[in-house]
Formats: structure tokens, C-alpha cells, sequence
């Protein structure tokens, strides 16, 4: 299988038909439903917790508004690749409408990102390019950072094929990125997409870490990465919208591998979810009206 063949098995399908989608939808959101209710029902009686609330909105307000900017910063390198220089506050815009419209459910960040770069000189073609390179590098990134921690846990198997999968896909993203030979250098393209990936996982285990402690339960760090990592794998399937319900099921299958209480992973997946949700919507009603005023006093 060539390289462009395996960039479109790893896209997400376009061609899903509105009645599909909305079913996907519904599927999704009853799973997640379901799942977390198990979670809380089934919750291990050997576990007591005893919730910092403080701890919980702490993460549960920053540790969105974190990873949106790094999605922003993800933003700069795909404008990197094609020449173009875009500001990290448009790039945050672009990244938090993308989010949103992922939700619809079709592939939004894709389209959104795409549609934002394709302009000009720059084809639909090579836009969509960016997406696949940066894609890439998250799953290399995640991948190669969960198989870094587990040897500590005496997990080394599971670590050496996890650095194994990583190794190959940043390859990938390598071979990409000097395809589109950037302005800036292959290099020093490739380096700030891998920096920027490496901390999106990190904030992403961190918000897990943080929500299992705000609950005052206890998460290791490989047990945080590796269960970030099934969240990347979900996102990346583009079956069901933002990966809801995938990234709890695999969280779910997960948890036991990283000797982890499924309820344990499955509420912290859950509060993660609802809070990045909460923090989403609350920027996107602020963007969307932000755009009709200024489109008001375009028109005055």
C-alpha cells in the first residue's frame, strides 16, 4: 500500500448521507450515556472518594482552554506547510469553529480547516494534505509518549510496540512534511508540529490526572498517557462525531491493560468530555456572536 493510500483509509468518510449521520449521532451520544452511567453504578465499593471540587473546576476550566490553543498552535504549522503565516488568535478561532463542527456529526475540523486554507494559490488537495500531516503526528506523538512510560510500570511489551507504532507514523509525518518543503525548513517544521503534538498529549493526560485526583482517587502517569492515547485512536477514527462513545469504549477496553478500574477511567473520560464540551460551547457562542455584531457594523 502506497503512502496516499494509506492517507485516505486514516481520513475520515465524506460521503456519509444526512440520515446516517444523525443516526451516528444518536448512537453515539446513548453510548456515552450508557457507558458513564455504568460507570457510576458499577464504581468499585473498595474505592471511597472524596471529591476537591476546587481541583475539579480548575481542570475542568483551563485544561480545555489549554488544548484549544495548542489545536491553534497545530493550526500555525498546517499554514507553515503551505507558506502561509497565520496569527495564533485567528488559528484558535479556526481550531474552536473546527471542534464545534465536529459535533455535527461530519468530519468538521477537517472541513473547517481545510475550507480556511484553501485559498488563493493554496488547492483544496494541498490543504487536506496538512490535515493528514499533522494527524500523523499526534498519533506518532501520543503513541511514542504512552510506550515511553510504560516500561516504569513494568509494562515493557506493551511500551516497545506502542514506541515501535510511534516511530513509524512520526516517519510518515516526516516524509510529509518534506514533501511540501516549507519555507521554514523541513526541520524546523517537523520539530515544532512533534512539540506541539507531545503537548497536547501531555495536557490531555493531565486533565485525566487531574479529574481521577479532583475525585481523590489516585492515576499514574502511564496509566494517564496510555488512556490519552485511546482518546487519540478514537478521534482519529472519525466513526461517530469527536469520537464520542469510541473514545469511552476504548477508554473502557483500556483501563484494565493499564491496571486501571474501568469505572475509574470511564468517569474520568466522562468528566473530561462534559467539561471540554461545556468550554466549547461557551466559546463558540462567544466567536459566533462576535461575528454577527461585526458583520452588523459592517453593514451600518
Amino acid at each position: 500500500m502506497n503512502l496516499e493510500a494509506l492517507l485516505q483509509r486514516l481520513r475520515p468518510a465524506r460521503g456519509a448521507s444526512p440520515t446516517r449521520q444523525r443516526v451516528l449521532l444518536a448512537v453515539a451520544l446513548a453510548a456515552f450515556v450508557s457507558m458513564t452511567t455504568l460507570a457510576i453504578v458499577n464504581f468499585p465499593d473498595d474505592l471511597d472518594p472524596e471529591p476537591r471540587w476546587w481541583l475539579l473546576g480548575l481542570v475542568g476550566g483551563f485544561g480545555p482552554l489549554v488544548t484549544i490553543t495548542l489545536n491553534g498552535l497545530e493550526y500555525v504549522q498546517q499554514g507553515r506547510l503551505v507558506g502561509r503565516r497565520i496569527a495564533v488568535g485567528d488559528a484558535v478561532r479556526v481550531s474552536v469553529l473546527g471542534t464545534a463542527a465536529n459535533l455535527a456529526p461530519v468530519p468538521g475540523s477537517v472541513i473547517v480547516r481545510t475550507s480556511a486554507l484553501a485559498v488563493d494559490e493554496v488547492g483544496v488537495k494541498r490543504a487536506a494534505a496538512t490535515t493528514a500531516t499533522v494527524g500523523l503526528g499526534w498519533l506518532g506523538a501520543s503513541a511514542l509518549a504512552a510506550g515511553a512510560l510504560q516500561p516504569f510500570a513494568d509494562r515493557v511489551a506493551l511500551g516497545g510496540v506502542l514506541i515501535a507504532i510511534g516511530i513509524v507514523f512520526l516517519a510518515l509525518t516526516f516524509v510529509l512534511v518534506r514533501r511540501a518543503a516549507p519555507e521554514d525548513g523541513v526541520a524546523a517544521v517537523f520539530g515544532a508540529i512533534v512539540a506541539v503534538e507531545l503537548g497536547t498529549v501531555a495536557i490531555g493526560a493531565l486533565r485525566l490526572t487531574g479529574f481521577v485526583y479532583g475525585l481523590g482517587l489516585d492515576i499514574t502517569a502511564s496509566q494517564a498517557v496510555g488512556l490519552t492515547l485511546a482518546g487519540v485512536i478514537a478521534s482519529a477514527t472519525g466513526v461517530f462525531p469527536a469520537g464520542l462513545g469510541i473514545r469511552e469504549a476504548l477508554i473502557a477496553l483500556a483501563s484494565p491493560v493499564l491496571d486501571l478500574p474501568v469505572a475509574v477511567g470511564l468517569v474520568a473520560a466522562a468528566a473530561d468530555r462534559i467539561a471540554g464540551l461545556s468550554v466549547l460551547a461557551a466559546l463558540t457562542v462567544i466567536l459566533v456572536v462576535r461575528r454577527h455584531r461585526s458583520a452588523n457594523d459592517q453593514k451600518e
